[in-house]
C-alpha cells in the first residue's frame, strides 16, 4: 500500500515522463511530476503547493534532485535535497547523501550515503554531486 502523502500527490501530477523517455541535462520543474524513464542530469523543482517529484519503480535518475517533496521507488545515483519530506519505498536504491526535513524509509529501501536532517526553518544547502571527486 502506498503512503497517504504519495496518494495525494498522485492526484495532482502535472507531467509524467514515461518509461520510454530519456532526458539529458538539468530539468527545471514547477509542478508535481512522475518520472518512470531515465534522467541523466539534475532535477530542480521550486517549492509551492505541496509539490512532489515521484521516482517510479523502473525509473533511474543519474544526477542530483532538489525538490519540496520526493518519493523514490526506483534508482537515484546522486544527492537528494528535500525542503520538506522524502519517502524511500521498498526496493528503491539511493547512492548519494539525502538532506531532509522529514524522512520515511520503508523496509527494503537501500541507501548508500549520509542522511542529513535539516533543522525546522533552515534552508537546504546545495548538494555536491555524487559524481564529483
Amino acid at each position: 500500500m502506498k503512503p497517504s502523502s504519495q496518494r495525494k500527490a498522485l492526484q495532482n501530477i502535472g507531467s509524467v515522463f514515461g518509461m520510454a523517455t530519456r532526458i539529458e541535462g538539468t530539468v527545471h520543474l514547477d509542478e508535481t511530476v512522475r518520472i518512470d524513464g531515465r534522467i541523466a542530469g539534475n532535477l530542480e523543482q521550486s517549492d509551492g503547493d505541496g509539490r512532489w517529484i515521484i521516482i517510479g519503480v523502473k525509473a533511474e535518475v543519474w544526477g542530483d534532485i532538489r525538490a519540496q517533496n520526493i518519493s523514490v521507488a526506483g534508482k537515484v545515483i546522486g544527492n537528494i535535497v528535500a525542503s520538506e519530506s522524502i519517502e524511500l519505498l521498498d526496493g528503491c536504491e539511493v547512492r548519494g547523501n539525502i538532506t531532509h526535513q522529514s524522512i520515511t524509509v520503508e523496509p527494503g529501501a537501500s541507501v548508500h550515503g549520509q542522511l542529513i536532517a535539516l533543522e525546522a526553518g533552515s534552508s537546504p544547502i546545495t548538494p555536491r554531486s555524487a559524481t564529483e571527486s
